[in-house]
């Protein structure tokens, strides 16, 4: 496990931070220009389809040789490649207006930000102590939902002011900008024997034969967990087709309403990855940790039941609030338990495993949406997603408990991590 040594260096982990943050901001920024540029050419809804899934396939299709990729090259390689060839492809989505071509673009954009993100995850356990991990985590997670909420809403700014192709260009700016971020950070990981400049950090040398062969099926713990995470998103996912059904045709609320209860969820993702990341202490166990993950599974899937149940809109608010808690405790719990349990030279395919069966858990639900609210009520399909979340938790918790009982990495790696000598500053 790729602990610094001797100290973090949070330094590197805000520079991440913050290209993360504008990573997710310039993505949004794209998507949402697109779909506003399809309504506003009167799009047909195959073609908004069509650009949904340009922009979720290529992570769910190409997982696995983009995690062996992240653990073969030199992480400041792939970030300067990844954010010019984004920047690359919003110049060209600015000037395209046949869909062939922006679906195309749309695609390479997505194939190389499908890149960007297990590298920038992968490097946060070579940039900290195995004990500020989990505030490492949660700062990252902050910086990701701050991306995510902002991006739809600066892009409804910068459409209605600038144009379109101004605004996409924009996301260019944002792009390069991630580029001189990977050029600062001083951690690196990938390539042969690159290590981190200066005195404190981990060495990372090439993979053992061990380690080239690592899989997810070899972590009972870790698979039980990724897949109880995925599970409880693909039924969010399902959730987010269907809310503005519920909320304002069932639940009968007003649009400001319905604002206010879609951001609620990210408020408390929020908190939730704060607490969390506050409440995992050094002795925390991996046991622990993967009983808290379906713990975390379970308080999102309760929330949403009593969503489903809600008689009114303002009982929505407080139980999409917890459920956001949920959520954010979630996260970063799994980046947690993949930064102890995952050895170095495999992390980056580590966070396309989970990155994988995450979006295709969304796309899923996504589809299975849009197919359900042709036979059932919105109402009755928010309670079966957080029943069937729930009953999912339930059956993966003994299995959880059982290979943290077997198998206690988490003693092993804090050891090796207090033991191991610190390398020679570089010149």
């Amino acid at each position: 496990m790729p602990f610094a040594s001797r100290r973090s260096r949070w330094t590197d982990v805000a520079v991440i931070a913050a290209a993360q943050l504008v990573s997710a901001l310039g993505t949004l920024l794209v998507m949402t220009t697109q779909l506003l540029r399809f309504e506003e050419r009167g799009a047909a809804g195959v073609e908004v389809a069509a650009l949904i899934v340009c922009e979720s396939l290529p992570m769910v299709v190409l997982g696995k040789p983009i995690g062996r990729l992240v653990d073969r090259v030199d992480s400041r390689v792939l970030l300067v490649a990844a954010g010019v060839a984004q920047a690359l492809a919003c110049l060209v989505l600015a000037q395209a207006e046949s869909l062939p071509t922006v679906l195309g673009t749309v695609l390479a954009l997505s194939v190389a930000s499908a890149v960007a993100l297990p590298t920038r995850s992968a490097l946060l356990p070579a940039m900290v102590h195995r004990d500020d991990l989990p505030r490492a985590s949660a700062i990252g997670q902050t910086a990701t939902s701050l991306g995510l909420m902002g991006g739809p809403a600066l892009a409804g700014l910068l459409f209605g002011t600038i144009g379109p192709q101004s605004t996409v260009r924009v996301a260019a700016v944002g792009f390069l900008v991630t580029v001189a971020a990977a050029v600062a950070v001083r951690t690196r990981r990938g390539g042969r024997d690159v290590s981190v400049a200066g005195g404190g950090a981990a060495t990372e040398k090439p993979a053992a034969a061990g380690d080239r062969g690592w899989s997810l099926r070899q972590d009972a713990l870790l698979r039980a967990c990724v897949w109880s995470v995925a599970a409880v998103i693909g039924s969010v996912s399902v959730v987010n087709v269907v809310l503005v059904f519920f909320v304002m045709g069932t639940l009968g609320s007003s649009p400001q309403a319905y604002g206010l209860i879609d951001a609620m969820w990210m408020v408390g993702l929020l908190l939730g990855s704060w607490l969390c990341g506050l409440a995992v202490r050094p002795r925390t166990t991996d046991a622990v940790l993967g009983r808290s993950v379906v713990f975390a599974v379970g308080l999102v899937c309760l929330a949403v039941i009593a969503t489903g149940a809600a008689p009114s809109p303002w009982w929505v608010v407080p139980c999409f609030l917890a459920g956001g808690v949920g959520n954010g405790s979630m996260q970063v719990l799994q980046s947690t338990l993949i930064g102890r349990r995952v050895p170095g030279t495999a992390l980056g395919r580590a966070s396309t495993a989970l990155t994988v069966r995450v979006q295709g858990a969304m796309l899923l639900g996504f589809i299975a949406g849009g197919l359900l609210l042709a036979v059932a009520s919105p109402r009755w399909i928010v309670l079966g997603c957080g029943v069937l979340g729930l009953l999912t938790a339930l059956t993966l918790l003994p299995l959880i408990v059982r290979a943290g009982a077997a198998a206690p990495a988490d003693d092993q790696a804090e050891s090796v991590s207090r033991t191991a000598p610190s390398p020679a500053p570089s010149a």
